[in-house]
């Protein structure tokens, strides 16, 4: 093997160091909601699990050679330039998207029962608060 298959494949476990970039957001994004430590565990074992085989498939479309050092470097790098780079993209639209639903929820939150507002603004009025 020369050194130009060797950057061929430390580029192709870049690709995959990304790729699981955009695997581990989706995957805190599934368990954000949840607080529960077990939640965490069963997650990052799941991450690990589809990291894992998405790098076997990698290997094995590629016919990637016994699995060296740098390779495992390549995917590191990836993870780490996802995070720097293109994860402060997906962060900003899904801040945009977050904070649009939550607009959304307040403003059904404010048509909501008029009832129920009435006898808020009425209990009020009784206190003595304006």
């Amino acid at each position: 093997m020369n050194g130009g298959d060797q950057f061929f494949i430390f580029l192709v476990c870049t690709l995959c160091g990304i790729v699981s970039g955009v695997l581990y957001d989706f995957i805190y994004c599934v368990r954000y909601p949840f607080r529960a430590l077990w939640v965490r565990i069963a997650t990052d074992i799941l991450f690990f699990l589809l990291f894992a085989g998405l790098f076997l498939f990698v290997s094995v479309v590629f016919s990637l050679p016994a699995v060296r050092f740098y390779m495992f470097g390549g995917c590191l790098a990836g993870f780490f330039l996802y995070l720097k780079s293109f994860h402060k993209i997906v962060a900003f639209f899904a801040e945009k998207i977050y904070n649009g639903m939550c607009k959304k929820r307040k403003a059904k939150e404010e048509v909501g029962c008029p009832r129920k507002r009435r006898a808020v603004y009425r209990r009020r009025r009784q206190e003595g608060s304006p």
